[in-house]
């Protein structure tokens, strides 16, 4: 149970991330500092998450 736990509050996290970053989003498709660094925390995260998930995978 608690792995599933961990695995949704990471997919939340990266949803998120994703949903930040589109509000930070300027009309013209530009994107802010802080959308970037969003941007890079959102990938960092799903990295993460993808690491997670093939070690859980490997078992």
């Amino acid at each position: 149970m608690m792995e599933n736990g961990f695995l949704k509050g990471m997919l939340l996290g990266v949803a998120a991330g994703a949903a930040v970053d589109m509000a930070l989003r300027t009309k013209e498709g530009k994107r802010t500092a802080a959308g970037r660094a969003m941007q890079t925390v959102t990938d960092a995260v799903d990295s993460a998450a993808t690491s997670v998930k093939q070690s859980w995978d490997n078992r």
